[in-house]
């Protein structure tokens, strides 16, 4: 595997921790030992009928391997790499409309009231209907939050690389400090591409606002010049029509007297007649109230003759009365007709006088008009100048919180490290090879809590399951998920394959007698911890022989 340059500084994190109810050392030896025992099981034994049996895979190595990641500067941050490019991460941005462009268009339509609206109107959705997307595929990178807070948690316990390690498989970077430095000089260019954005944006803002509310003042001071030069000529008119609309009332005023004397002098003749009637009525009234009293005085006398002539006299009265009444409704329906002549009459006198009125108002009205209809349309250009102003700024400012959100997203990438240069984060694995005839199959196991003998696993002892599989648990799935991205590799890149094949027979944990009684000792100590058993201990240790 080729060289990292020297001046990046490297650390290994380890590959197992004890956990916290873990009460004994978990030591390299143990750690070693328990490898060998999981791999051992997953190692296909061979199946199948007599005749089509497979044969069983042999175990080739197992080496530690150490996964390289990155850790760059970025904006008092690290950005996180995986270093054998596994994982890519596509950055998308959006391609904005050009700001400068409509800047340009915009200062140059600013002299003319009439032009800047017209310009306004035709790009009322110029930053509307963006659509444009590009995408930056930058290999590598990690965001995960998931795997980011895992690995955040995990980095402190890394050491420093001091010396050459020749016991395990550093794994050469396929992404080099200089590809790196090409994603960091990407990252540079996209967020001076943000800022500089965000600038013609807010200049775009800026310029839309100062601009409008120069003609918006304009148009309020060319409110105020309409609505002094029409006052000017109301008030020398005004005068000469108030004095003709004044004649036109005295002459309607002289024709409603003379009418309504016309109409009194009926009125009074009729009220004169109704008086006289209802004099009649009240002595024909009072002479019936003779008749009758004398009616009754002849009956009490016995005056056959005197109380028939006083009851016809009594008749004759009622007759009279009944005419008298008829005469007096006669008379109020004429006083009616007679008022209701009198106010039609009135009424028609007056309308004329209003439509005289107002005819010689009419020029003064449309000096009037002409003003209103002037000062509303420099409203509603005011109202227009808004309202365009405001759709295309509240679109610009959209636009500006979605860039900000992208800058702050970019600059919050990574993980709170602050370091001045890359450094190297190597994460160790176990890494082993099975052959079966020409055929080769790798398995790997990530870093792990060394557990405790806890009752759940004494308990599975107790039904016969191995112990062995409880001993180390991934510490983390989302760094398990990367890891695994290795195996793909592997399988993908025959090249690579044989290289990492090579390495690993070179650094077996299998291939020298001291290791091999170093695991020895550690298959030692998981068993007088009960993790294997003797018929166990028994079986790895043959294999350890058998190296």
């Amino acid at each position: 595997m080729k060289n990292v340059a020297q001046q990046v500084k490297r650390f290994v994190l380890p590959f197992a921790v004890p956990a916290r109810d873990r009460e004994k050392a978990f030591t390299k030896r143990m750690e070693m030992a328990a490898v060998l025992c999981l791999a051992e099981m997953d190692r296909k034994k061979g199946a199948g009928f007599i005749f089509r049996r497979k044969k069983p895979e042999e175990l080739v190595f197992i080496a530690e391997t150490c996964y390289p990641t990155w850790l760059a500067p970025w904006k008092g941050r690290s950005l996180l790499f995986d270093g054998i490019g596994a994982m890519t991460y596509t950055l998308p941005y959006d391609v904005l409309p050009e700001a400068k462009v409509f800047v340009n268009n915009a200062q140059g339509s600013t002299v003319t009231r009439e032009a800047y609206s017209a310009f306004l109107s035709d790009n009322l959705n110029y930053f509307q209907g963006f659509t444009s997307t590009e995408e930056e595929i930058i290999e590598g990178l990690i965001t995960s939050p998931d795997l980011i807070q895992d690995f955040v948690a995990y980095l402190p316990e890394a050491k420093a690389i001091k010396k050459p390690i020749i016991d395990k498989t550093l794994l050469s970077p396929v992404i080099d400090e200089f590809a790196l430095s090409s994603f960091i000089q990407d990252f540079i260019n996209l967020r001076a591409t943000l800022k500089e954005d965000i600038k013609n944006l807010l200049e775009s803002m800026k310029i839309l606002s100062t601009t409008t509310k120069m003609h918006i003042k304009a148009n309020h001071e060319k409110v105020g010049e309409i609505q002094k030069k029409f006052d000017g000529k109301i008030a020398l008119l005004k005068p000469s029509i108030m004095w003709k609309i004044r004649q036109i009332q005295k002459k309607h005023d002289r024709q409603i007297t003379r009418v309504s004397k016309k109409f009194e002098h009926q009125l009074h003749r009729l009220y004169h007649e109704r008086v006289k009637l209802e004099k009649t009525m009240q002595s024909t009234t009072a002479k019936i109230e003779r008749c009758e009293a004398e009616i009754r005085s002849s009956k009490l006398h016995k005056d056959a003759a005197g109380e028939l002539q006083w009851r016809q006299d009594a008749e004759a009265c009622r007759k009279k009365l009944s005419t008298l009444e008829r005469m007096v409704k006669e008379i109020d329906k004429k006083i009616e007709n007679v008022n209701a002549a009198k106010k039609q009459k009135i009424f028609k006198i007056r309308s004329e006088c209003d439509v005289q009125s107002e005819e010689a108002m009419k020029p003064l009205r449309d000096l009037e008009a002409s003003r209103d209809a002037k000062i509303r349309m420099s409203q509603q250009e005011t109202k227009s100048l808004e309202d365009s102003t405001s759709m295309i700024i509240d679109q610009i400012d959209k636009l500006v919180q979605l860039k900000r959100m992208a800058l702050d997203k970019l600059d919050g990438m990574g993980i709170p490290e602050r370091r001045r240069k890359y450094a190297l984060i190597y994460i160790p694995i176990y890494l082993v090879c099975y052959q079966r005839e020409s055929k080769k199959r790798y398995a790997l196991y990530p870093p792990s809590i060394a557990s405790g003998m806890g009752i759940t696993t004494k308990f599975r002892g107790v039904l016969g399951v191995t112990k062995i599989k409880s001993l180390l648990q991934p510490r983390s799935k989302p760094t398990t998920n990367l890891l695994n991205q290795l195996l793909t590799v592997i399988e993908q890149n025959p090249v690579f394959e044989k290289e990492l094949s090579d390495a690993g027979i070179r650094v077996n944990i299998l291939r020298t007698k001291t290791s091999r009684e170093s695991i020895k000792k550690g298959l030692e100590e998981l068993r007088a911890e009960g993790w294997i058993s003797e018929d166990e201990f028994q079986t790895y240790d043959g294999l350890l022989s058998s190296s």
